[in-house]
């Protein structure tokens, strides 16, 4: 049968009512009885009354016993343990020994005809016997005392009030100790898979895809372990894949490099055979440099991609160089293709021409950059290339006056094969990759790239900055 969290939830519900009703039972059992077995250690009401009519036959047929004083006192303590306030007044009904509250009771009566009597004052019952020595009356002793069930011990009293308590308070108790209890229980039932499932998306964003998934029940938690798992599965297979691909490209890299190597070096010799026969004009001798140039970078590049299969990887050459020469090599080898559309070409550099930086990357970023805005800028356009310094930064901007980018593909001219207007990115045999590369590179160097709004011209505005040390 299916199971749900729903479900483990009405499951927790229900056991916290039936145990709170069983264990509330059973508490009302056990207090009912101890609550009986206190009644039983109750005095009852009639207690002081017996004490108080015992105590009376006593002193009438002792009376000068308890004339004395001292006698007097110590039957008065004895009395009082029992509930029972023993007093003496004089036959005009003044109070000569006893509690002060007792003081006023023979106000507006006549005491010869109390004497002898049982009278009701103030909750107190008070037994009125007159004081007899020798046939004489000489006053009058009172015992006075409540008609009420006490407990032998007062702390008693106390427990049972504490007991009544408990048993009203006991039902709700019991609910949240016996709630606590499950949602804890449930609550660790969840935990274990769901830490399961957060750990296996850890091993994923940092690409291991061996980790086991070890619940398995059928609630919605267990659906989703279960589609994990098929995530797993298939993230294996387009791993392997990809391993399969790689290995391919790799092969594919080095074979290519090492075709390419041959006519790069022939390349190179039929330079250096031209700059040997001399008579070259200026404009020749510049093209020639143009082209001695690029070899070098075609060697690095190729030396590279021997090394690795990565693309990344294969542009991992420390060389440096000063920025002012970088900058010089960018505007020769971009100036012919400016020329040939006629594009106006202006650049700002506020630069020390002596700072280094990497040669090779960023050279390739500029030329990236570079392309695009030629591509992209019409026959007699403009171009202005920004170099300037910020804090630890090196800031560089390429703005050009062609059409520009739409605001919504702002984000992604940076994108693997992107091309905004693909009919015409066709016609210049665009693949979309000049400026994700640019954008690759520049993070390599832990920079940032952006295409923002031209501030000078009509068209598009590429920036990008990389540290410095």
């Amino acid at each position: 049968m299916e199971q749900s969290i729903i479900k483990d939830i009405r499951k927790l519900f229900t056991k916290s009512i039936m145990w709170t009703i069983i264990m509330t039972v059973l508490t009302i059992i056990v207090f009912t009885v101890l609550i009986l077995l206190l009644q039983s250690n109750m005095i009852p009401a009639n207690h002081a009354e017996n004490k108080a009519s015992d105590a009376s036959e006593e002193m009438k047929n002792n009376p000068q016993k308890y004339l004395n004083n001292k006698a007097f006192s110590q039957k008065q303590e004895m009395l009082k343990e029992e509930n029972v306030y023993l007093s003496e007044y004089s036959m005009s009904g003044r109070l000569i020994s006893g509690p002060e509250k007792f003081k006023s009771l023979f106000k507006d009566k006549s005491t010869p005809d109390v004497l002898n009597t049982n009278i009701s004052n103030n909750g107190y019952y008070h037994n009125i016997v007159p004081i007899s020595d020798h046939n004489k009356i000489k006053g009058m002793w009172v015992y006075s005392y409540k008609l009420k069930a006490t407990f032998a011990n007062e702390y008693y009293r106390y427990i049972l009030i504490g007991l009544l308590f408990l048993a009203l308070l006991s039902p709700i108790i019991y609910f949240i100790c016996f709630s606590k209890h499950y949602i804890n229980k449930l609550y660790n039932s969840i935990k274990q898979p769901v830490d399961e499932l957060i750990e296996a998306s850890h091993k994923i964003s940092q690409k291991d895809l061996e980790f086991k998934l070890n619940y398995t029940s059928k609630n919605e938690i267990g659906q989703l372990t279960n589609s994990f798992r098929k995530m797993q599965s298939e993230l294996k297979k387009s791993l392997y894949e990809n391993w399969r691909k790689d290995s391919e490209w790799a092969v594919m890299m080095s074979s290519l490099s090492h075709d390419l190597k041959t006519p790069a070096t022939l390349i190179g010799l039929s330079t250096e055979v031209l700059n040997e026969t001399g008579n070259l004009s200026h404009d020749q001798q510049s093209q020639i440099d143009i082209i001695n140039r690029n070899i070098i970078k075609v060697n690095n590049i190729l030396k590279s991609m021997s090394q690795s299969s990565n693309i990344k990887e294969s542009i991992q050459i420390h060389d440096v160089a000063p920025i002012g020469d970088l900058i010089q090599d960018i505007e020769s080898d971009m100036m012919p293709l400016m020329e040939e559309k006629s594009i106006q070409y202006k650049h700002d550099l506020i630069i020390n021409n002596d700072l280094e930086v990497p040669y090779l990357k960023v050279n390739r970023i500029l030329e990236n950059i570079f392309s695009n805005a030629i591509q992209y800028t019409p026959e007699n356009g403009k171009i202005n290339f920004y170099v300037t310094r910020k804090s630890d930064h090196l800031h560089f901007a390429v703005e050009d006056s062609g059409p520009g980018i739409k605001k919504e593909n702002s984000d992604l001219i940076f994108s693997k094969h992107f091309r905004e207007d693909k009919s015409r990115s066709s016609s210049f045999g665009n693949a979309g990759l000049g400026l994700f590369n640019a954008k690759s590179l520049v993070e390599e160097l832990n920079g940032f790239i952006e295409s923002v709004d031209p501030l000078i011209l009509t068209g598009t505005r590429i920036e990008f900055n990389i540290p410095y040390t």
